[in-house]
């Protein structure tokens, strides 16, 4: 059997790119704690054990995404996250109320709507609850993980109002779709070799010294 994690999805109640009030988007989301995103239960968070030495990750991002919806369409937003230790220090320059300590830094993000995971030219919907790659490129990366700090993964399915909502149900032009064509859909995410999501990712190797 499969093994996957699951969340709902639901239009009407997106995940925001921001926990500001912003009629746009803000240059400040970028660098933006995402413990908000985190916290939902639309979002899942993957991190591994705090590193035991610092690793630099180089070149192109892959994320490999086995998923499924109950529905016919979906979003996909991938983002790699650098989790600070909680004993983080905090600069003198910091604002009032503001801590570093399990800081959580976004180092890339990426969005695929779903229906063109196979081709930009020939859009395709889901087959409801059907395990289905989807291949997403992030933006090449080269950033080093501290000691002590983690590396995470977060995955989720919106990300409003910078990409705007997908209806869920497939539809030939989502912005013609209907309020009906806006339906709550359950996501999984799989994690079973050879159907198992993965990031793939360089590693720059340190010099001897």
């Amino acid at each position: 059997m499969l093994a996957f994690d699951e969340f709902v999805s639901d239009p009407s109640k997106p995940a925001p790119f921001t926990q500001a009030i912003a009629k746009g988007m803000t240059r400040e989301y970028m660098v933006e704690d995402q413990r908000f995103a985190a916290r939902r239960p639309d979002v899942l968070a993957y991190q591994t054990a705090p590193l035991e030495e610092e690793l630099t990750l180089a070149g192109p991002i892959t994320a490999e995404l086995w998923v499924s919806t109950s529905g016919t369409d979906s979003d996909w937003i991938v983002k790699l996250i650098d989790v600070f230790p909680g004993d983080a220090k905090d600069p003198e320059d910091l604002p009032s109320g503001v801590h570093m300590g399990g800081y959580q830094m976004m180092v890339r993000s990426e969005v695929i709507r779903g229906r063109y995971r196979s081709s930009y030219e020939r859009p395709e919907p889901f087959v409801p609850n059907e395990p289905t790659k989807v291949t997403l490129e992030l933006l090449d990366v080269l950033h080093t993980f501290q000691k002590g700090h983690r590396i995470m993964v977060q995955i989720q399915s919106t990300w409003f109002p910078l990409v705007d909502r997908n209806p869920q149900k497939y539809v030939p032009n989502i912005f013609q779709a209907d309020a009906a064509d806006f339906i709550t859909a359950t996501h999984r995410v799989y994690r079973t070799p050879p159907q198992a999501t993965r990031l793939i990712v360089g590693v720059l190797e340190t010099a001897a010294p």
